[in-house]
């Protein structure tokens, strides 16, 4: 049960939990909130005349930042962070709010299963951040879990 299926197995949740939501790119076309693992892709050349989905957004990014383990008996805790990143733009600026809706959707989704995988259990405290530069038309929220993974035990040979 190694980090990266923790990340796979968060991927595919997200992606079931926002199956139905829709938001708009920067070309103007409607979507689904596209899910990432650790990073936004690279695009390659000008993908936009060819492609009208290429841009990433709306995303959410999986990103494990890392993890910690006290002793051989202690389960693993595993920090990640979700990035959410909408575009908008309307002069008005309230892109934030539907940032802010994909952070509060994940925030209680977790808080009501509080497991991933059937393996992974989200830990307290669970926070939450909103930009603090100006990078409009793209509004970006952040949200911070602790995961512990189960205890892996050594198996020692029978002498």
């Amino acid at each position: 049960m190694t980090q990266e299926f923790l990340q796979d197995a968060m991927v595919a949740d997200l992606k079931e939990l926002f199956s139905h939501e829709r938001l708009k790119n920067s070309l103007g076309v409607e979507r689904e909130i596209q899910i990432y693992p650790q990073d936004v892709p690279i695009r390659r050349g000008d993908d936009e005349a060819i492609d009208k989905e290429a841009p990433p957004e709306p995303y959410v990014v999986v990103r494990l930042r890392g993890g910690k383990t006290e002793s051989d008996d202690d389960p693993q805790i595993i920090d990640a962070v979700l990035v959410a990143c909408v575009y908008d733009p309307d002069p008005g600026r309230q892109g934030y709010r539907d940032a802010l809706h994909i952070i509060n959707k994940i925030y209680h989704h977790y808080s009501a299963c509080a497991v991933i995988g059937n393996r992974w259990e989200i830990l307290y405290p669970m926070e939450w951040v909103t930009q603090e530069e100006d990078t409009h038309p793209l509004y970006l929220t952040a949200m911070s879990l602790r995961i512990q993974a189960p205890a892996v035990h050594k198996e020692v040979p029978e002498a």
